[in-house]
């Protein structure tokens, strides 16, 4: 656990954001992925690099983040190209799997994404996307609703559905089999919001979060980086490792078949 702890921190830096992705981390790994695989908001790569030993083909809206996949994760991707997933076309025999981490929840116009997705897969097929639930608001630092709506906000969470929100929209465009895998707990959802808000003070490229990272990186020698790395990563594994609450979960990775 340590080590893959270490491995995630390693890509994102900030702990909220390595204590979220690791439980997305173990659940996305227990996964069958039918090749070929198209990832829709591919980034920059390094997590599904950790999921993946090869995808055939990675998407992103943004060209900058094309070109970083290209560079730290480009020995994963076969193919990697700038589109928006609201224009999604089909390939010849369609994909055995669609596959977007963390990504629907900020796309507008979302019965779009899921319609292209559908159409895009071949019969038999899976889509496989992690979404937040709309439980988290209830689960978050604090309960208030004007805080509520502050952290979606500032998350960018468009899409904020609960569970049976996203079965009619999938049930709505045509998928079955719809199975949903739930992660982060309440308690864990509460931990990470202490970890993560102070990170989202400031706007964008200059919130709190990217200022520390990259001061950190360059003000910081690398043995103190590499001490700072380990020891929270250990931090991050014992609160990980620690017996969940019951009760309803704050995000989920759903498989939606093609039938």
């Amino acid at each position: 656990m340590r080590d893959e702890m270490t491995a995630i921190l390693a890509i994102y830096k900030w702990p909220s954001q390595a204590f979220w992705r690791y439980f997305e981390f173990k659940v996305l790994k227990e996964i069958h992925y039918e090749r070929p695989i198209l990832e829709i908001g591919c980034g920059d790569g390094q997590l599904s690099s950790l999921i993946f030993d090869k995808i055939d083909e990675g998407i992103d809206v943004n060209p900058r983040s094309i070109d970083r996949c290209r560079r730290l994760s480009g020995h994963v991707y076969v193919e990697m190209r700038c589109q928006d997933a609201r224009d999604l076309q089909p390939i010849n025999g369609g994909y055995g799997t669609v596959f977007a981490n963390c990504v629907v929840e900020h796309v507008p116009d979302i019965e779009r994404v899921l319609d292209g997705c559908f159409r895009g897969l071949r019969l038999g097929g899976s889509l496989v996307i992690t979404v937040p639930l709309k439980e988290m608001n209830s689960h978050l630092l604090f309960p208030w609703d004007w805080y509520a709506r502050l952290r979606q906000r500032q998350l960018v969470h468009v899409n904020l559905f609960t569970r049976s929100k996203w079965l009619e929209l999938l049930e709505r465009v045509g998928f079955s089999q719809i199975e949903f895998r739930p992660y982060l707990s309440a308690r864990e959802c509460k931990l990470w919001d202490a970890l993560d808000s102070p990170g989202c003070i400031g706007s964008g490229r200059y919130c709190v979060a990217t200022a520390v990272c990259f001061l950190g990186a360059r003000l910081m020698p690398k043995s103190a980086r590499r001490w700072l790395l380990r020891h929270t990563a250990e931090w991050l594994s014992v609160k990980a490792s620690r017996d969940c609450e019951k009760g309803p979960a704050c995000a989920s990775v759903i498989v939606a078949r093609k039938n």
